[in-house]
């Protein structure tokens, strides 16, 4: 496929979406700081005397200092980093969700499928480029945004402890260990985008199908299938129907936060896509869920979804409608 064709198409997607992928990070990060600063300012009037401190703030950084271990201070500010940097994975995931139940279905309903077929792109480079935009594109815009916004949320956090008489070196700054953070959860992205792709690759196939309303079809459809198989002595002891919708849930959600944190004694977990396991932040463990039969079974099912979805997009009536 031509290098430049293909740029295009993604910037057709990057152009038609901005308000999601360049606004809705912003807004975000916008109010986390607000809520940030809000909390900062209610601090000053509640009162919590702590030698020689008159209200909440300056009291618990005093409290800080004086009592909290170097661990201590490593452990909240990576939940600091885990916490803000999860707010803006459930908002990727929400956004990817209808961003793939449009894809294919918008372009049918306003009818622009008729002239992007009057250009010589073919309907797989196409659902490719869109494709494109979910594993990769979105991905790795909002993970830059998760960069830019702790960065600022450092700085901004350690004037505030300046202010208050504190010492951002020690509570914050030193502390926080961003560059433990932000390689692992690049990976933790990219493990996430294999593992939601047969849920992606079902929904770009319901978006090419669906003549109206295709997040009711993508709903409808496992819901439909479980409850005639219970009905049904046909596929009963096969459970397809069943393990359709199973697959499809568990994948959505156990996808939404592919970097979690929690601390147990002082050791760090993280959970990556399977609901109920924390697994180590050791690298050699990350990439192990490469490894499983379990996300590799999922790809295959994607992939078969996506194919549907070219075909379906080929020979698809153009008479979607609202």
């Amino acid at each position: 496929m031509n290098a430049l064709k293909y740029a295009t198409l993604l910037k057709r997607e990057y152009w038609e979406h901005r308000g999601s992928l360049k606004w809705t990070p912003v807004w975000i990060g916008g109010a986390i700081l607000l809520m940030l600063i809000l909390a900062w300012i209610t601090g000053q009037s509640v009162i919590f005397r702590n030698d020689g401190s008159e209200h909440l703030v300056e009291g618990g950084l005093k409290a800080l200092e004086q009592h909290a271990t170097g661990e201590h201070l490593k452990m909240g500010t990576a939940a600091m980093l885990y916490g803000t940097g999860a707010v803006f994975s459930i908002a990727m995931f929400i956004v990817l969700i209808f961003y793939c139940l449009g894809a294919l279905y918008d372009d049918r309903r306003d009818r622009s499928l008729l002239f992007w077929r009057s250009l010589p792109v073919s309907d797989l480079e196409t659902v490719l480029s869109k494709l494109v935009m979910v594993m990769i594109a979105v991905p790795l815009i909002y993970f830059v945004a998760i960069v830019a916004f702790q960065i600022v949320l450092l700085i901004v956090t350690g004037l505030m402890v300046l202010i208050q008489g504190g010492s951002p070196v020690k509570l914050l700054w030193g502390p926080v260990e961003p560059m433990a953070y932000w390689p692992r959860l690049a990976v933790a992205f990219a493990l996430q985008s294999l593992w939601l792709l047969p849920v992606y690759g079902w929904l770009l196939l319901v978006s090419a199908w669906a003549r109206s309303k295709p997040f009711l079809w993508a709903v409808l459809v496992p819901v439909v299938l479980a409850v005639l198989e219970a009905w049904s002595s046909l596929t009963a002891s096969l459970k397809l129907g069943y393990k359709f919708g199973d697959l499809l849930l568990s994948r959505i959600v156990t996808g939404f936060a592919p970097l979690s944190w929690s601390s147990n004694d002082g050791a760090e977990s993280m959970m990556v896509g399977v609901s109920g396991e924390r697994y180590s932040t050791e690298w050699s463990v990350l990439i192990e869920r490469l490894g499983t039969l379990e996300m590799w079974v999922g790809i295959a099912i994607g992939i078969a979804f996506i194919a549907a979805a070219i075909w379906m997009r080929r020979y698809r009536d153009d008479s979607a409608t609202t």
